[in-house]
């Protein structure tokens, strides 16, 4: 929807509406002159009582009422700072009087203002009324007859609030919906602009993470490195293997080491120090072991040896204990732990090759340049897809002051 169908709804319902709209100025003007005229009188008559009043609340002024009894020194106590409370809240009241077309914010906040005013004054007056008596009647009728024209009138603003002044309400909305609608204009258009420049920074990036790419699988297939990942990702390999023969052992290997360190069990320093050692990497404590396993296989001859009647451990434990020392002893796990040293002896020399530097150091170079452009392009994505929720928000918000503007219009042209 564009700014100037709203305009032609407004113009429309003014052109209509024009006398309500003259009505609702009208009558606005009238009641706050006449709630400033009865705010006049009650300044005027609460500053005369209070003139006359507070003169007998001095010690001499007490002395001189004494002969009235202490009925009307009570209700002297209770009217003269109600008068001083009026007085100041009417004073602090502003009327916007010299305006004549209140916008219906203005209206409403004046109609706020009153109302408060009326209610604490009302709160006052009915502790008051219930402590004076009926001396003062006749002081406080003219001051309580504009107070109650006062209230009158407020009731006559709320009924034009309800009334003709829905009318210049209504309006008042359809621009301030004019001016969203241009705010989101505005808003769009930078976002697109954004979007724009945020794509074409996309599509270089992704031609540099394209010839990056490149460049790295040339790095990649040279078969320097080639084979050193490959002898890699094989020693790897080799260490799952042989982790699945260890790695189920680590609890007891713990076990026996706490329960000696305890003072439990018995057992030589030697093992206890093979034992924590393989707690903490059976792999690694493996591969590091000279020919023929010696450490590993003296650990586990003594953990099947103490292991049901001291560690308490349940027979399947002592039966696979049997099962991977009889491998061990039967160098069924050699293979891999020297497939293993091999490779590793093979990467050591081939990687410390000036040549291998060299490109490997280019390919670290090319690999940590691929990663700042994948990341710089995650980033983007995220700013061009933040962009377009945006422009979606925003355009569900021009299509809901749209329907707000028909239902708007609809109502008040439906007025009688």
């Amino acid at each position: 929807m564009s700014k100037v169908e709203v305009e032609t709804k407004i113009e429309l319902i003014q052109k209509r509406k024009k006398k309500i709209i003259g009505i609702a100025f009208d009558k606005s003007q009238k009641i706050r002159k006449s709630i400033q005229k009865h705010r006049k009188k009650i300044l005027e008559d609460t500053q005369k009582l209070i003139d006359e009043t507070d003169p007998q609340l001095t010690e001499e002024g007490v002395q001189k009422i004494t002969k009235k009894g202490k009925i009307y020194f009570r209700s002297l106590k209770a009217f003269n700072p109600f008068l001083h409370f009026i007085n100041t809240q009417m004073t602090k009241l502003k009327i916007p009087e010299g305006k004549k077309q209140l916008t219906s914010s203005e209206l409403n906040q004046f109609v706020r203002n009153l109302s408060r005013l009326v209610n604490d004054i009302n709160k006052e007056k009915a502790q008051v009324d219930a402590i004076m008596g009926l001396d003062f009647m006749l002081k406080k009728r003219g001051i309580y007859a504009a107070f109650a024209k006062i209230t009158s009138e407020l009731n006559d603003l709320r009924d034009l609030q309800k009334e003709e002044y829905s009318v210049v309400k209504a309006i008042e909305d359809l621009e301030s919906i004019v001016r969203d609608i241009e705010n989101i204009q505005v808003k769009t258009k930078q976002l697109e602009e954004e979007q724009n420049n945020l794509e074409a920074e996309l599509k270089l990036a992704e031609e540099s993470l394209n010839a990056k790419e490149e460049i790295r699988t040339a790095l990649v297939t040279n078969p320097l490195i080639s084979n050193s990942r490959q002898r890699g990702i094989r020693m790897t390999e080799l260490e799952i293997e042989i982790g699945t023969h260890l790695n189920s052992f680590k609890k007891i290997f713990k076990k026996y080491a706490r329960e000696v360190q305890r003072g439990s069990l018995s057992g030589e320093f030697g093992l206890v120090n093979t034992a924590l050692s393989y707690e903490e990497n059976p792999v690694r404590k493996f591969l590091e072991e000279p020919e023929n396993n010696p450490e590993i296989s003296a650990l586990m001859e003594e953990l099947m040896a103490v292991g049901e009647a001291s560690l308490h451990l349940k027979q399947k434990n002592i039966l696979n204990l049997s099962r991977a020392l009889k491998n061990i002893q039967n160098g069924k796990i050699d293979p891999q732990k020297n497939e293993w040293h091999e490779l590793k002896q093979r990467k050591i020399k081939d990687d410390t090759s000036t040549e291998f530097k060299k490109i490997n150091g280019e390919l670290n170079i090319c690999e940590n340049e691929i990663k700042g452009i994948e990341e710089n392009i995650t980033g983007i994505k995220e700013n061009i897809s933040l962009r377009s929720r945006e422009m979606t928000n925003l355009s569900e918000s021009l299509e809901n002051r749209q329907n707000r503007s028909m239902e708007i219009t609809e109502e008040v042209m439906n007025q009688p």
